[in-house]
């Protein structure tokens, strides 16, 4: 276990070092990620790599989907239901079913083992599908089915894989066998997921500390998952489940400082975990090929070129088949060619190679899990290769003219209403100062309706007499940042050379960081 830590230890400190780095010259880190940690375990003074399933699971596994959930949007899921719920179950079952099958032709796996590498290679990668999409300028509706897809597929994925590996270690089971397993699963993990959101969600809207509630949530995806896995459910459907319950409950409250130091949180957060995933499966790779027997080696490639077809085709098939079998997607006009982006849009990231790592060593009987290596060989080969693959997507997207929504208009009716929903505020607030007898400094009053009423003609006025709208926006929030930045280097030199305590600057300076933020995320 302590090997295994410091394995974990090292891997996340060599694995974020690089992954800032990559990120500053606007680097995907995933390709580069992966070929560190295989260069870095060929090495002499290279950490072992992962061997604990159980540390893959809890430590790494579980916060990085709660992670990925925590970031999504419930509403948006409800509305692509329909799709996202075929694709996420339907996708996931027939998907697990087809490369179970040429799994077991191939390679003369026996069923369970086949069956959990095609659950292993069900689920597609969050980030990597939502990173390609936004990049490629999507349409809204398309991303919202590939981002909801990859992250139901998740839970879908790795309950099948759950029941798939008890069958392997019970060494036969019966249909009805399978049955149980999967629905005890499957009902306890959402149980305790919805219990744990709600109650979750209550705890913070009550608590007006939001460290102390943000602190909660932290540990949260660990102790859902161990709860849930000792009742026998699926811990990462109970962590996706209550992590879009606190999503939904969080982007419902008015209330901001929690939200935005959840989303800050979890945002670093997840980006560490991903980190450490790519360059684990990276380390991992050079000792599962040592490891591979003789007679299983030359199995390898072949089982890798009609696995990844297979994965194609399943796609494509499926996802015209919905379309095909729904009359209402046909009368709309370019969903053939979202369905053709759908399709290609199938790449597989940490999610299937951590779960491949946490497929038990051995069985009841005390002997090695069957075809393990060949199971982790064939998904990290299928896990660069979609990523690679995923950077066609956005040239696939131009080449059949989709491109997304221009939400401009839209950003500024709404941005219009919520002004005048701040003015009705202020006059109500007017009213009750004067009734109680302390009415407000006109000068407060008037600077305040002056700004409401700005932003009502800058969103209505869609024509400046000097110029375009979004270059006089783009321009006052580079205007305006670049005051912060002199106020926060005044600061700075006040503090510097006039001897002032950190007690006081400090609090200042937070607030001139929330003001910077808000003007860089414009």
């Amino acid at each position: 276990m302590n090997d295994a830590l410091d394995s974990l230890a090292f891997s996340a400190v060599a694995a974020l070092a690089l992954a800032v780095i990559l990120r500053h010259f606007g680097i995907q880190i995933a390709l580069p990620l992966i070929a560190a940690g295989a260069v870095l375990s060929l090495s002499p003074w290279g950490p072992d790599a992962l061997s604990d399933p159980e540390i893959v699971l809890i430590v790494i596994l579980a916060p990085l989907v709660f992670g990925d959930a925590l970031s999504s949007s419930f509403l948006d899921l409800r509305k692509v239901s329909r799709q996202v719920l075929l694709l996420a179950v339907g996708l996931v079952i027939a998907t697990i079913l087809v490369v179970g099958g040429v799994a077991v032709w191939v390679a003369a796996m026996p069923l369970a083992a086949a069956l959990a590498l095609g659950a292993v290679l069900a689920p597609t990668d969050a980030v990597a599908v939502s990173t390609v999409a936004k990049k490629a300028s999507l349409p809204r509706f398309v991303i919202s089915i590939l981002e909801g897809e990859s992250l139901v597929n998740d839970g879908t994925g790795l309950t099948a894989l759950r029941v798939a590996v008890a069958a392997a270690i019970m060494g036969s089971v019966t249909l009805l066998d399978v049955g149980e397993i999967f629905a005890l699963a499957v009902v306890v993990g959402v149980g305790i997921g919805a219990v744990s959101g709600i109650v979750l969600s209550q705890v913070l809207r009550r608590t007006r500390d939001s460290i102390a509630g943000n602190g909660l949530v932290l540990v949260a995806p660990f102790a859902i998952y161990l709860a849930t896995e000792a009742l026998e459910g699926s811990g990462i459907l109970a962590v996706v489940v209550a992590a879009l319950w606190i999503a939904h409950a969080q982007h419902s409250e008015p209330g901001a400082s929690g939200r935005l130091q959840a989303t800050n949180v979890w945002k670093h957060i997840t980006f560490i975990f991903q980190a450490v995933a790519f360059f684990s499966i990276g380390m991992e790779i050079p000792d599962v090929f040592r490891r591979l027997p003789t007679g299983e080696l030359p199995l390898v490639p072949g089982l890798v070129v009609l696995v990844l077809l297979a994965l194609i085709v399943t796609r494509f098939a499926f996802v015209f088949g919905i379309v095909g079998l729904t009359p209402q997607y046909r009368q709309v006009d370019g969903w053939g060619r979202a369905a053709v982006l759908i399709s290609w849009a199938g790449a597989r990231g940490p999610v299937s190679g951590l779960a491949a790592f946490s497929i038990p060593l051995t069985v009841a009987a005390g002997e090695e899990f069957p075809f393990r290596d060949v199971i982790l060989a064939t998904t990290f080969s299928i896990i660069i290769i979609t990523l690679v693959l995923s950077l066609t997507v956005a040239p696939l997207a131009r080449m059949l003219k989709i491109s997304g929504e221009d939400t401009s208009t839209e950003v500024r009716r709404i941005d219009a209403q919520l002004a005048r929903a701040a003015l009705e505020r202020l006059d109500v607030i007017i009213e009750e100062s004067e009734i109680s007898g302390r009415p407000l400094d006109p000068v407060v009053v008037q600077r305040l309706r002056d700004d409401a009423v700005a932003r009502i003609e800058h969103a209505e006025n869609l024509e400046s007499d000097h110029v375009p709208e979004q270059d006089a926006a783009h321009q006052l929030s580079v205007v305006s940042l670049s005051m912060v930045h002199a106020e926060q280097t005044e600061l700075l030199r006040i503090r510097d050379d006039e001897g002032v305590p950190d007690a006081v600057i400090r609090p200042i300076m937070r607030d001139l960081d929330v003001r910077a933020a808000a003007l860089e995320a414009r």
